[in-house]
């Protein structure tokens, strides 16, 4: 009967002699059947294992597949198919790469899923990774303000505010501020009656100025007016003939007619005469 410690000295040695062996392969190199096997490089896969007389066997990874690293295997892994969009399409070398589009998340690292993002304004997404194992994260998401107490958040200027303090204008608050909008103070409201008092007669005051201002333009427009005719005055139209421009002929007739009438006033003067010597 072989004794129990050369029975372990045996498997000792046995298995330092087949680690040895094992390492002796060189890298990207495996034991396959007491065989160093070149592994297939990435963008393929180990079609035929090596025998003595033939190296490794690699073929290319179909359309859809990949492979991202040195493998023994007879087969390529399946690219993922992205729900919403690719960040980055799938080769032979490298897997997809998936996103979500704009008011979705990830609902995990690969982003294999989107989720509706159901925060709103004025709110903030807060992730928690989740380990599952095999390298795959998944991700939970919470709702929390996006700005601290008694701030607001400026969606134009996309970023927090501190919320007017009314009282230090003297004002009242009419509105109180919100996670998205500022507070609202009242012009009015913090007046006192007689402050209330003063407002009321000065808008008073400047109406009664502004119409008597008006009344006087008018009545200075009118009076220049009137003061224009006066000094253009419409001159009569002159009835005397000597005034007009006449014609040759015209100027002869004119001429016969005052003879006619010297004539007829010498006539008329002799024959008073004669009637008076008598």
């Amino acid at each position: 009967m072989i004794p129990l410690t050369f029975s372990l000295a045996v498997i000792f040695l046995l298995n330092i002699w087949t680690s040895g062996y094992a390492t002796s392969c060189g890298a990207n190199q495996t034991d396959i059947n007491g065989l160093c096997c070149d592994l297939c490089p990435p963008g393929t896969y180990m079609k035929d294992f090596c025998t003595v007389n033939n190296p490794t066997v690699c073929s290319p990874c179909n359309e859809g597949y990949f492979s991202d690293k040195f493998i023994i295997f007879d087969r390529c892994q399946e690219c993922q198919i992205c729900q919403q969009e690719y960040a980055e399409k799938c080769t032979p070398t490298m897997n997809a790469k998936c996103s979500c589009r704009s008011g979705f998340l990830c609902s995990d690292n690969i982003c294999s899923t989107c989720e509706e993002n159901k925060c709103v304004t004025g709110e903030k997404v807060n992730k928690t990774a989740i380990p599952t194992g095999g390298g795959l994260v998944k991700y939970s998401y919470q709702c929390e303000p996006a700005c601290a107490d008694n701030t607001y958040f400026d969606v134009k200027e996309d970023k927090c505010k501190a919320f007017t303090q009314c009282s230090a204008f003297r004002l009242q608050e009419r509105f109180p501020g919100n996670k998205t909008h500022n507070s609202v103070c009242s012009v009015y409201a913090g007046m006192q009656d007689s402050d209330s008092l003063q407002v009321i007669f000065g808008i008073g005051f400047v109406l009664l100025c502004f119409s008597l201002l008006v009344f006087v333009f008018h009545a200075c427009t009118k009076n220049l007016r009137k003061h224009k005719a006066n000094k253009n005055p419409i001159l009569p139209v002159s009835t005397n003939i000597s005034d007009f421009h006449l014609s040759k002929e015209e100027s002869g007739i004119q001429l016969v007619i005052q003879d006619e009438s010297k004539d007829c006033n010498t006539s008329g003067e002799l024959y008073l005469g004669k009637e008076t010597t008598h």
